[in-house]
C-alpha cells in the first residue's frame, strides 16, 4: 500500500495529464489544508474560499506544467499549502488596499473586479471538478 504522500505525488503527476478524476481526488485530500492556510490571512469563510478556489485553479495548471513541481520528491500538501498562503496574504492585501481607497468609484472599480476574478475561479473551478 501507498503511502499518502507517495499516493499525492501520483494524483498530482495524473492532474498533470489532464485527469479530472485524479484533480478531484487531490483535492479533496488537500483542500482543508489550504482552507486552513487561507483563514490564517482571511479569517472570513467567504474569503478565504475564493482563496481555496484560485489555489486549486493554480494547482490544476501547475501541474500541467511541471507535476514535479520542480523538485526531484515533491512534496504536494506544503507546495499546495505555501500557493495557498501566498493566494491569502494576496487577498487580504487587496482587501486592505480597496478599503483604504479614498476616490470616489475606485473601492467600487476594484471590488468588481475581484468579485469577477472570483466568479471566473468559482467556475473553472465548478468545470474541472464536474468534468470526469
Amino acid at each position: 500500500m501507498l503511502d499518502t504522500k507517495q499516493t499525492l505525488e501520483q494524483l498530482a503527476v495524473r492532474v498533470g495529464t489532464g485527469d479530472h478524476g485524479a484533480f478531484q481526488h487531490l483535492y479533496t485530500a488537500c483542500a482543508p489544508t489550504a482552507l486552513a492556510a487561507a483563514q490564517g490571512h482571511v479569517p472570513d469563510p467567504h474569503q478565504s474560499m475564493h482563496v481555496v478556489r484560485a489555489t486549486f485553479c493554480e494547482v490544476w495548471w501547475m501541474c500541467a506544467f511541471d507535476a514535479r513541481c520542480g523538485a526531484e520528491t515533491p512534496d504536494i500538501p506544503t507546495w499546495i499549502t505555501a500557493i495557498a498562503h501566498r493566494r491569502g496574504s494576496e487577498r487580504h492585501y487587496a482587501l486592505h488596499l480597496i478599503g483604504e481607497l479614498t476616490v470616489p468609484g475606485q473601492a467600487a472599480f476594484w471590488t468588481g473586479l475581484l468579485e469577477d476574478h472570483d466568479e471566473w475561479a468559482r467556475f473553472e473551478l465548478a468545470a474541472l471538478l464536474d468534468a470526469s
